[in-house]
Formats: C-alpha cells, sequence, structure tokens
C-alpha cells in the first residue's frame, strides 16, 4: 500500500500539485500503522486510497459510466434490503416507476432519519456496524450505523484528496475538533486542540504547539483555524511563514475572509472539504481551487423546487450514499445548499464541480424590508472590514437578530469597541439586511461555541 500512495504522491508533486510532503520517517510509520490496525478491523482504506487515485485518472465518460453502475447496484440492494424503502410513500412511489431510476424516489428527510433509523437498517442487519453521530449542528443528534467497508470508503475519501498536495497518511497535524482519544490520535500522527471551548489559554497552546513543531498539516473547522491565525497574528506577528503548509477545512461554511487570515497569519493554503456524518466526504478542493464531487461514493443532485437546478444555480442537496451497506441513504437532504459550475476545473479531474456551498438552508432571516435572507451574507461581509483591523482586534463576532429591524451584535475584543468597530459591525448588517436596521454592539468575554465546536457568525435570540 506504501509503494503505491508514496508513488501517487511523488507523481503529483512532480507535476506541481503539491509541495507540502508530508513525508519523513516518522510520518510514514504513523501512516504505515494506521493503514495496518485499519485494515485488521476490516477497514481497507489502504486499498481504498488507491481505487479513489486510479477512478481519478478516468475519462469523464467511464467514470460516469461507474457512477451510474454503483448507484443502480445500491438503488437494488436498498430497495430489497431497507424495510422503510418497501413501505409508505416509498411503496407507492416505486410501484408505478423505475426503482433503478433515482429520481423515482422520494426524499428521504432529516425528521425521518431521527424518527425511523431503525426502518432504515439493512435486513438482515450486518453482523458488524459502526455507530456515528452528527454534531447536531442542525437540530437534534442523529445517530448513523455504517458497515466496516462504508467507513474506510470514508477515511480513504478524507486522505485521498490530500495526495494531491503531497500529504500522506501520518503526516504530522494539528487538529482542531471536538473530540480526541490519545491512543488513536497519536497512530495517526494528530494533536488534538478542543473546539468545545476555545478559550485563550487553549489557543495559546495550540500556538505553542504550531512554533515548537511545525506540522505539516492543520486540520478543524474553518471558524476555529480562523480565530486561531488571528491569535498567532496578534502575539507571534515574527513567526515564519508558513507556519504551516496547509489548512484543511470543513465542517462550516468557509467564508473569503477566513481564508484570506489562515494565508495572511499563518501562510497555508486552504483546501476545503464538504460533507455531513450521514454519508462521509461529499466533495474536495483540487490545487486548482474546485471542490471535486467523489462521484464514486456519492451520488449528488441540487434541486431547486423539487426539480434538478441548472448548472450555477442555487438549490437544495440531495445526496445518495453509494457505498453504505448498513444503512443506506437514498436521496438523502442534510439541509444544505449549494449550486454546481457549469464549467469543469483546469486541472483535468473528470466529474461535477461545486461552485459554492451555503449554510444550512433554514438560516433565513428577515430583512427590514420583509424579505428573507440568508445569514451567510453577514459572515461575507466581514471581509472588508476585518481586512482593514490589526490581528487579533476581534476575537469572534456573533449576529444576532432581535426583530426584524433591530439586531444586537456580541464581540469578543481585548481592546474594547471603537466607534469605527461599531460602525463597520453596523455595516455589515445593514448590507445583508436593509437601512433600516438597528444596531447594538456588546462587548463579551466570550462567545460560547456550539456543543458541536463548530460556530456560525450569527445566531437566531431563541438558539442562545
Amino acid at each position: 500500500m506504501a509503494v503505491t500512495i508514496d508513488a501517487v504522491a511523488a507523481e503529483r508533486e512532480g507535476r506541481g500539485e503539491g509541495r507540502a510532503a508530508g513525508g519523513g520517517l516518522e510520518a510514514r510509520l504513523h501512516g504505515q500503522l494506521y493503514l495496518v490496525l485499519q485494515l485488521l478491523r476490516g477497514r481497507p482504506v489502504g486499498p481504498f486510497i488507491k481505487r479513489l487515485q486510479q477512478w481519478e485518472r478516468l475519462e469523464r465518460a467511464a467514470l460516469e459510466r461507474l457512477a451510474e453502475a454503483r448507484l443502480r447496484r445500491t438503488l437494488r440492494y436498498a430497495r430489497a434490503r431497507v424495510p422503510l424503502y418497501r413501505s409508505g410513500v416509498w411503496e407507492s412511489a416505486l410501484a408505478r416507476s423505475d426503482p433503478e431510476d433515482v429520481r423515482s424516489w422520494p426524499l428521504l428527510e432529516r425528521g425521518v432519519l431521527r424518527e425511523q433509523g431503525d426502518r432504515l437498517l439493512a435486513r438482515p442487519r450486518l453482523p458488524v456496524i459502526c455507530w456515528r453521530y452528527t454534531s447536531a449542528s442542525a437540530g437534534e443528534p442523529l445517530r448513523l450505523a455504517f458497515n466496516p467497508r462504508a467507513a474506510a470508503w470514508s477515511w480513504a475519501a478524507e486522505y485521498q484528496p490530500m495526495l494531491r498536495y503531497g500529504v500522506r497518511p501520518g503526516a504530522k497535524t494539528l487538529m482542531l475538533w471536538a473530540g480526541s482519544g490519545a491512543m488513536r490520535d497519536w497512530i495517526r500522527g494528530l494533536k488534538t486542540f478542543p473546539t468545545t471551548d476555545l478559550t485563550p489559554a487553549v489557543l495559546d497552546q495550540a500556538t505553542d504547539y504550531l512554533l515548537r513543531e511545525r506540522p505539516t498539516l492543520l486540520v478543524g473547522p474553518p471558524s476555529a483555524v480562523a480565530r486561531l491565525a488571528r491569535h498567532v497574528g496578534a502575539l507571534h506577528p515574527e513567526a515564519p511563514r508558513p507556519l504551516v503548509p496547509l489548512a484543511k477545512v470543513g465542517g462550516e461554511q468557509v467564508y473569503p475572509f477566513e481564508r484570506e487570515e489562515i494565508a495572511r497569519y499563518l501562510g497555508a493554503r486552504v483546501v476545503e472539504f464538504y460533507g455531513c456524518t450521514e454519508v462521509g466526504v461529499i466533495a474536495a478542493e483540487c490545487p486548482e481551487g474546485s471542490r471535486h464531487v467523489l462521484t464514486p461514493l456519492v451520488h449528488l443532485e441540487i434541486l431547486r423546487d423539487g426539480r434538478p437546478a441548472e448548472p450555477g444555480e442555487l438549490g437544495d442537496v440531495v445526496v445518495t450514499s453509494l457505498v453504505n451497506r448498513a444503512m443506506p441513504l437514498v436521496r438523502y437532504r442534510p439541509g444544505d445548499r449549494a449550486r454546481l459550475s457549469p464549467e469543469p476545473c483546469r486541472c483535468g479531474r473528470p466529474g461535477p464541480v461545486l461552485a459554492e456551498v451555503l449554510g444550512r438552508a433554514q438560516d433565513l432571516f428577515v430583512t427590514a424590508e420583509g424579505e428573507l435572507a440568508h445569514g451567510s451574507a453577514l459572515g461575507r461581509g466581514l471581509r472588508p472590514l476585518l481586512a482593514g483591523l490589526p490581528p487579533g482586534a476581534i476575537g469572534q463576532v456573533l449576529f444576532q437578530q432581535v426583530d426584524r429591524t433591530h439586531w444586537r451584535v456580541l464581540l469578543e475584543s481585548p481592546n474594547g469597541v471603537g466607534d469605527g468597530v461599531a460602525a463597520g459591525l453596523a455595516e455589515v448588517v445593514r448590507g445583508a439586511f436593509g437601512r433600516d436596521c438597528r444596531v447594538t454592539v456588546e462587548r463579551v468575554e466570550h462567545i460560547p461555541r456550539e456543543p458541536s465546536g463548530k460556530y456560525r457568525y450569527y445566531r437566531a435570540p431563541a438558539e442562545g
């Protein structure tokens, strides 16, 4: 396995697609140990990485045939083995149409997954099941079942796209995440710092690790990685650049200002992954900056008002897992919004490309004119404000809508709230939700993150 992975990584680097080699003897040993232990658990992560590499080199027509065949096998299996799909709206819809045409299947909503998850388990139940739980950032947590090979595919999808940058499994990594395990992290070459309570003390510890160990990779939600970048920029402006070559981010919407801060204060290239716990990685960014959909693993649809959205048109994300046989999710709507690019990527890789991914579809607020607008507009509006401030002037910011024309903005700031900062934050709100909005800015010691460790820059008052 190592020979194949190393050879492909070297080939990619030779073509100028990655210079941040996650090599070294220690990293290779960690990578080999991780892959062997996974294989012993029935999870062939290494062979699946190799297969993803091979599929990535296919011509577009060949990849489409492969993905279509895998989709049809998944639909046949789900129809035959899953009780929910033989009842209710599924029974009536599939009885009068072709069950191997995914468009014939009703959408699977989060509420159904939460309330009838047991009826989504394949029968007879597979002898070995791995359980995962969602972060609850989009409501109550969900319990998901994966067979070992599906779990292996999900890990392969995390590692294989990073080979485009020369980063192998086992590369020394600083991770900002909600949970950790000492032995598990050591095997994978990780040092994890918790995002559930990203205090100045935790940021200091993570900064010390960056300065002392100089890891190859930084992994975490973009808000946490950007927060660490601002902390480093404020306390260590003389730190070498790049302090870490690559930052792999996901789990939240990625804003341009976060990319800029990570690049400015850490010198890191941002690599965006998009996915969800329910199905795993859906798309990953290539060195040309495009988010490539992993079509052999997931079938992705973008729907607008129930119809397929045109390329470039914003719509609801709907995904079908092509690998999970323990709990096959067909046409699952996780609650995100996105758009497909009308143009292929310059890198030449086949398959569709996501042009944009927004946050949760239900994160809508009322403008001063009484219309609905997505809260992500506030995150985008922070870009010019933060670009003109020194690092550390703002630790974190949270926008809350009190009523249609009144907004409350909470601000972590060591130097208080100056007139310029307050005016800038008010302009962010008015630019997104109307000139008639009244904005109150309050300095607070600490803004708690969500229980999952994730963060949104906007929140309804009822959410705390």
